[in-house]
């Protein structure tokens, strides 16, 4: 029976043969765990994830610019706002804050995103702390790290990845709104609350989690009945005023957006969607399952108190766990929405709390060695592949080209002061390449499409652009954005056309070439007042 258990996962059996319990790796990792209790080890784990994963992605990114989801929030840092086109305001505004203390470097941005993640690995280790104990607190963050969420997802800092700090911060101040009905928990509940809305829509899973959880309860109407739930909806309601208000102003743009992107699909295909969102979230956490399942093995008894604890306490974590993630495909269906598994990711934190939880699930010393030793192989491992990784995405390029963005965000920065003699401003065009000059360009221009910038952009206005000039960009075998490029300099004088080509290196090696399309568009010139 054990035998054909390790057979689903090699790491663990290879573990188990080379007994890393034992000898001094075993007592170095045992007494690690010895100051789990007490929250040492969580603080010292999160330290060392922020600093190896972040020096992951700068080794393993070295040779390409940065995604384009970081891209993106950085350019909305630049322009503070209630709202934006596409999502909620929160990465922006939270990049906003930490770009006005950091340099715009990628450096940077890793270390947000990491300690974004650590952030929600913080808070779920609260959570744990208030259910478990022993062994099982720190337990629960390395089964969390078998999962690619915190570690890989979550550096791409943006609207989805800023719901794995939100959403476990929003749950644990409403555990301890619930219980103590206090105050600060209460108001503190609705402001996290509502900053999960402000981090994507999405977050109304959540909420309606904490709605089913509440319901489920005994204690439910004791809860009504207080303060607690009303002081929580009117600090979350003050907190979303300001968005709110945008939305009614800017004809609710991200809900267009969202609707154009991911609803009103044929039913057949949301259907499919749907088999896709719960096949490939279960994919997700399928690591995570296995070592449990070797580490706990599991019985009947177990697996009841698990999935139907004998308290309450224990079956709102259940509630909490299952309606964000199972209720987003129910409801699809009935709004034409495709689901994809990724948004599942911020869903998962309560997993291995209502795993280890039961009494009957004993986690051994050997067995909490023997995970924590996975977890460091399988980290040291990806450290080492990082240089691997480096050299694979130089040699083989990237679809957007990012292997190109420092050296085109330069170039069209040089070609403009020769050009204009003044900081760029606006840079238009691809919408890749235009966010890429925002960020690596010292100007830190805006940048916007070439053609509907008004609503991705709207601090780029017509009197900007005929008073500051603009620059576009594209890939010189984009005809749709070198056209559209075209169109907008119209019958303009003075207009710089400019064919770009380069090749990046790396480590001394050239890469592909890459071809490139510049505009430069002069300011206009303002007619001379004649004095008479």
């Amino acid at each position: 029976m054990h035998a054909s258990q390790n057979r689903g996962v090699p790491a663990m059996s290879v573990l188990e043969s080379l007994k890393p319990e034992k000898g001094p790796i075993g007592a170095a990792l045992g007494g690690w765990l010895d100051f789990a209790a007490s929250g040492i080890a969580t603080r010292f784990f999160l330290l060392w994830f922020v600093i190896l994963y972040m020096a992951f992605q700068i080794i393993s990114f070295a040779p390409l610019g940065l995604d384009q989801d970081l891209l993106e929030t950085y350019s909305w840092g630049l322009h503070p706002a209630a709202g934006y086109a596409k999502h909620p305001p929160l990465s922006g505004l939270v990049a906003g804050a930490w770009f006005s203390l950091f340099p715009a470097t990628d450096w940077a941005f890793y270390l947000l995103a990491m300690a974004n993640a650590a952030i929600g690995l913080y808070a779920t280790s609260l959570i744990a702390r208030r259910y478990l104990d022993g062994d099982k607190r720190i337990v629960v963050l390395l089964l969390l790290l078998l999962t690619p969420f915190y570690q890989f997802h979550g550096m791409r800092f943006g609207a989805n990845a800023v719901l794995l700090s939100t959403w476990p911060v929003a749950t644990y101040c409403f555990l301890r709104a619930f219980e103590t009905r206090a105050l600060t928990w209460s108001a503190a509940a609705g402001a996290a609350a509502a900053l999960a809305m402000l981090g994507k829509y999405y977050s109304i899973f959540l909420i309606a989690g904490f709605l089913a959880a509440v319901a489920a309860h005994p204690a439910r109407l004791s809860y009504l009945r207080s303060l607690s739930p009303w002081i929580s909806a009117a600090v979350g309601g003050a907190v979303l005023a300001p968005h709110i208000q945008w939305l009614m102003a800017n004809e609710f743009l991200p809900f267009v957006y969202a609707t154009s992107m991911h609803a009103d699909a044929p039913l057949g295909e949301v259907l499919w969607k749907d088999a896709y969102y719960i096949v490939g979230s279960l994919a997700y956490v399928g690591v995570l399952l296995a070592v449990y399942w070797l580490a706990i093995r599991p019985d009947r008894l177990t697996w009841r108190e698990t999935i139907r604890p004998p308290d309450p306490d224990g079956q709102m974590l259940v509630v909490l766990l299952a309606v964000p993630l199972a209720l987003p495909a129910i409801v699809a269906p009935f709004i034409g929405a495709e689901l994809t598994p990724l948004w599942s990711m911020s869903g998962w934190f309560l997993l291995p709390i209502v795993l280890l939880r039961p009494k009957a699930a004993i986690l051994t010393r050997v067995a909490a060695i023997r995970i924590t030793a996975l977890v460091v192989v399988i980290t040291v491992a990806v450290l080492l592949a990082a240089p691997a990784l480096a050299w694979l995405r130089h040699t083989e390029g990237t679809e957007r080209g990012r292997e190109y963005d420092r050296l085109v965000s330069a170039e069209l920065t040089n070609a403009w002061l020769r050009a204009i003699g003044q900081p760029l401003g606006i840079v238009l065009g691809d919408p890749y390449l235009a966010s890429a000059v925002t960020f690596y360009s010292p100007d830190h221009p805006d940048s916007g499409p070439v053609v509907g910038f008004e609503l991705a952009a709207p601090w780029i206005t017509p009197d900007r652009l005929a008073a500051e000039g603009w620059a576009a960009i594209c890939k010189a075998d984009d005809e749709i954005c070198v056209d559209s490029a075209r169109r907008r300099i119209g019958e303009k004088a003075d207009v710089q056309i400019i064919t770009y080509s380069t090749t990046n290196r790396y480590l001394g090696k050239p890469g592909k070439l890459g071809r490139f399309f510049f505009v430069i568009v002069p300011p206009e010139r303002k007619p001379l007042i004649q004095i008479r």
